[in-house]
């Protein structure tokens, strides 16, 4: 028997029918599928309570993906092949550093940068103006 998912296909060169028979064996109707691939939803709705689906002629109704179970493939066949001598580079060391200076920068600029913000945003208490002592002229000694 398969199992009844609407997400299941009907599949079948030719064409052909299925029959919906009762708990107790009677024939209640048949209904014809065209070839090709059709979803066996529509064919389950038809169904009525208590009834199951037969296939008949060269029909074949395949279970959806889920339906299938996992192939093992054996003992070393998820090995990675990379290799374990591997060391990284001075390269890759040297960027790893440089990534991180420029962090430090940025966070450095971040709070600079936050802290101009807030003084900005302070009220200020202006100042009295100052007087600009005016020069007096002497008087030119011959």
């Amino acid at each position: 028997m398969f199992s009844e998912n609407p997400k299941s296909w009907v599949v079948s060169a030719k064409g052909g029918t299925v029959r919906y028979v009762s708990a107790d064996g009677e024939n209640l109707f048949e209904v014809a599928v065209s070839k090709g691939r059709e979803r066996l939803g529509p064919y389950l709705e038809m169904c009525p309570p208590g009834a199951t689906l037969e296939p008949m002629g060269d029909l074949v109704i395949i279970p959806p993906r889920s339906g299938y179970g996992v192939q093992r493939y054996g003992a070393g066949s998820h090995d990675s092949g990379a290799n374990p001598v591997f060391k990284p580079t001075s390269a890759s060391r040297m960027e790893k550093e440089l990534r991180l200076t420029l962090n430090k920068m940025q966070a450095a600029t971040n709070r600079l940068e936050a802290r101009e913000r807030a003084l900005g945003s302070i009220e200020r208490v202006p100042e009295a103006p100052v007087e600009t002592p005016q020069s007096k002229e002497e008087p030119l000694v011959e």
